[in-house]
């Protein structure tokens, strides 16, 4: 059976969920061999797959590099990273009904400003701001408004958006690539 891209995806995803935990307030001195390191571990199941051997292992060590730096260059104005947090919020119908949104956010940061930047790590190509604006990929902006209402722990009510971010993870020429979305009409 094929390497599927929900396999790859999680251990990707959980492989930058662990590192972004447990480094949140700083990097550690080779983030690139701990990185790689935590990734072992995510790609331990995979590995008897030879599609993971052969091609995502060896991308998920030029991810790694790729982030490595990404993570170092981007730290800078951010006060607090959580990574794979989730949030929802309650959203009423009727007198009787409720409708609870949810979201697992991949990564949200409080920049020193106050503000918040909320980001998504893709395996496969993201979404264009065109495609997020008509409401065709919706998870950031759902997310946000999660945010804004002070549904995810620890961020109250009203707190501002300031940047929605898709972080794309192929492996490939490049890597990875920061895709900040501009949702201007």
């Amino acid at each position: 059976m094929p390497l599927s891209a929900a396999d790859r995806g999680s251990a990707i995803h959980e492989s930058l969920g662990e590192f972004t935990r447990e480094y949140a307030t700083a990097l550690p001195d080779d983030a690139v061999r701990v990185l790689r390191q935590i990734g072992e571990k995510h790609f331990a199941p995979l590995m008897e797959k030879p599609e993971a051997r052969a091609l995502w292992w060896p991308r998920f060590q030029r991810i790694a590099r790729w982030f490595a730096e990404w993570e170092a260059a981007r730290r800078g104005g951010i006060a607090t990273i959580a990574a794979e947090i989730a949030g929802e919020i309650k959203i009423p119908l009727d007198n009787a009904r409720v409708f609870t949104l949810n979201a697992r956010a991949d990564r949200i940061e409080r920049h020193s400003d106050g503000g918040y930047a909320i980001l998504d790590y893709k395996t496969g190509q993201p979404p264009t701001g065109k495609q997020v604006r008509m409401g065709l990929s919706p998870q950031l902006t759902l997310e946000a408004a999660i945010l804004r209402e002070g549904g995810f722990p620890d961020i109250d009510a009203g707190a501002s958006v300031i940047q929605l971010v898709y972080v794309r993870l192929s492996g490939n020429n490049p890597p990875g690539e920061e895709r900040i979305l501009e949702l201007k009409y």
